[in-house]
């Protein structure tokens, strides 16, 4: 199953509205990745433009100046715009660059598209800035401080009820109040911050919200906006602060493990170090660029990982390409493996896999993820012991890429140190509004010199940790050495040890037995669903045409009956009791030689005969099937050859008629 096409739509102000206001209107395009246009809108209002980007979910809203969708050109008009556009959908300015603000038609030519000298008209526009957005230049359109929020609160009103009415308003409170606290405990079991505001009421609580310290993107599969019976979970973006230019394809800092499961069609799994799925998809005859776009686009890869202990190329060459380490199990995985380890990874983030390459390439990734989390285990309870503020998924990924956790965590502390001593570089004043604004912080000398204290100090506690931590894992590996060599004198553990791998090899014997047997059936699957639709026909095969063979094969496939076909593999010897018994009941004989002596006995015993080399036959598990078309052609080479024999008999009767004809008149004279 291939993936569906990047949609990009395309937005530009009409002339013809009436400026600065909501009643604004638009034209709107929307074309894929091969810009091919999907549709287009003209003289719409903006919130046409809302609803058909949630309708199309675009990867990119490109537009010539962003604050055209802001009523009145207010910055915080357009925070409420974004807020209201789909989760993933992200605006782009693609008249912005690192340099500053160009023309739409400069951006067009930088994007190699070729325009008119001539200024576009707004649906023209609107074309050649999704166009230009599916090149990947422009700017994406953002604010400094962007909040995620989740609403749970009461559906309806609570003044109704009658006698009931406290005792309802009670019911609809108590509702919230388990929805609010289902939020909570998703929230924290996925490990997100957040903080939380209720408001409460008698009997339970009327709403709260919930301010999540993280991008939307990262609630799916935790929580989902949907409406009860007395209560409803909303969530939405709010975004604060500055207007903000950014690279839109600057790749996420997330750490991410993919799984691939390379053939004709390629199964792509990306997890994160939670184990959340990240996206799951297989594609036909997908090239290494194309999966290296979609990972980047997810974060940055740590390991890239197979299900075969030997990988395949594609697998190698990706892992090579994306700087990730190459994982590979062990042994081959079986399908029974796969299966719990895909059904689990899809339990904890509601994604299933459709296809068996998104079944192995899931459970490729859930695999390497088990094997390193006893490090990431490991580090993160390391990382608790910090009051610091510290990047735990950056430490996590550090060491997986070969930092001890000392060194991940210094290389922070270090970050940290120096975050505030960096001094600004000095920015030029332009006429048009700078792309970003970035704030530091002054320092004075008192400021420096508290850092320093603080440097010294956390480097002695962690030369400190440094030295305890090497003694503990010395007195760890002596143990373990010593348990070892305890459990290897008794006989019993080696008896069971020997067992082990005996039994190892009879399962991967009979793993490989059960692989061959799956192929198998599944050719006699498909051979029989040809034999019920009527486009194939058993073909009973003979080495050679003797009685004993023809009794041998009545063994394995039971007795000859009317119209078969039969394949002789051996034109010489042959028996002529062996072809009467042919002859009888056999619809025609297919024979590699059609002018041998065996094929001459056969068309004189009136049994056709048909060349192998005409037709396709196909070998199932020592099950021979010829087409349908061999059928059809036996038969009409037997009312030929019947029609060829009326006609001999015909001419015979004639010429003994003659002969009779010519004896009586010699007697006669």
């Amino acid at each position: 199953m291939g993936s569906q096409p990047r949609l990009f739509m395309g937005v530009d102000v009409s002339p013809s509205g009436p400026p600065g206001s909501w009643r604004q209107r638009y034209h709107v395009v929307v074309i894929d990745d091969s810009i091919r246009l999907v549709t287009k809108l003209q003289e719409v209002s903006l919130a046409s433009v809302i609803r058909v980007a949630w309708e199309y979910r675009p990867e990119v809203i490109a537009i010539d100046n962003a604050l055209e969708l802001a009523p009145g050109g207010r910055p915080e008009a357009l925070a409420k715009v974004l807020s209201l556009l789909p989760p993933g959908t992200r605006l782009v300015q693609v008249t912005a660059s690192d340099e500053g603000f160009i023309d739409i038609r400069e951006a067009a030519k930088r994007a190699g598209i070729d325009v008119m000298s001539a200024k576009p008209s707004p649906t023209r526009t609107a074309f050649l800035a999704a166009a230009i957005a599916t090149k990947g230049l422009g700017l994406e359109v953002g604010f400094t401080r962007e909040k995620t929020y989740i609403v749970v609160a009461r559906s309806r009103g609570t003044k109704a009820g009658g006698w009931s009415q406290q005792r309802y308003q009670r019911r609809v409170r108590a509702s919230v109040k388990l929805a609010a606290d289902k939020v909570k405990e998703a929230l924290e079991k996925a490990g997100i911050d957040f903080d939380v505001f209720y408001r409460t009421s008698e009997g339970g609580i009327d709403s709260a919200i919930f301010i999540v310290y993280a991008p939307r993107e990262k609630l799916y599969g935790v929580v989902r906006p949907h409406r009860g019976i007395d209560y409803w979970v909303r969530i939405e973006t709010r975004y604060e602060g500055e207007l903000t230019f950014k690279r839109g394809d600057e790749q996420p800092e997330r750490p991410i493990i993919v799984g691939v499961d390379a053939g004709m069609t390629t199964g792509l799994a990306v997890i994160g170090l939670d184990g959340r799925v990240l996206h799951l998809d297989s594609y036909k005859e997908a090239d290494r660029g194309s999966l290296i776009d979609t990972i980047k686009r997810l974060g940055r890869p740590l390991v890239v990982s197979t299900d075969v202990a030997d990988p395949p190329e594609l697998v190698r060459k990706l892992a090579a390409q994306l700087g990730a380490k190459l994982y590979t199990p062990p042994y081959n995985l079986s399908v029974e493996e796969k299966e719990v380890m895909a059904s689990k990874t899809a339990e904890a983030s509601g994604l299933k896999p459709r296809t068996p390459h998104e079944r192995d390439s899931l459970a490729a990734a859930y695999r390497a993820l088990m094997e390193l989390n006893s490090k990431l285990a490991e580090v993160e309870a390391y990382a608790n012991k910090f009051d610091l503020e510290l990047d735990v998924e950056r430490l996590k990924a550090d060491v997986v890429r070969g930092l001890t956790v000392a060194e991940a965590l210094e290389k922070q502390i270090n970050e940290l140190i120096g975050e505030d001593l960096v001094e600004p570089a000095p920015t030029s004043q332009a006429q048009q509004r700078p792309l970003q604004s970035l704030q530091r912080q002054h320092c004075d000398e008192s400021d420096v010199e508290l850092l320093r204290a603080q440097k010294e100090a956390l480097e002695r506690e962690v030369n400190s940790l440094k030295e305890h931590l090497y003694h503990v894992e010395r007195e760890a590996y002596l143990a373990r050495k010593a348990a070892k060599a305890e459990l290897m004198k008794d006989e019993e553990v080696r008896n069971l040890k020997a067992q082990v791998a005996s039994l190892s090899s009879e399962l991967e014997r009979l793993r490989a037995q059960y692989e061959g047997a799956a192929e198998t059936v599944e050719e006699l699957r498909k051979a029989l669903l040809g034999v019920a639709r009527g486009e194939l026909v058993i073909v009973r095969r003979l080495e050679e045409l003797r009685l004993s063979e023809i009794k041998r094969s009545e063994q394995v496939m039971g007795p000859l009956s009317k119209g078969e076909l039969v394949l002789v593999e051996r034109t010489w010897p042959f028996e002529r009791e062996a072809v009467k018994a042919l002859a009888e009941v056999s619809a025609a004989v297919m024979l590699n030689d059609v002018s041998s002596p065996l094929a001459e006995a056969l068309m004189s015993s009136g049994v056709p005969v048909l060349p192998t080399s005409s037709y396709r036959l196909t070998e199932v598990n020592k099950l021979t099937l010829a087409p349908t078309s061999a059928v059809k052609d036996a038969y009409r080479l037997r009312e030929q050859m019947t029609a060829s024999s009326r006609a001999d008999e015909l001419l015979e009767s004639m010429l003994r008629a003659y002969r009779s004809q010519r004896l009586k008149g010699e007697d006669l004279r």
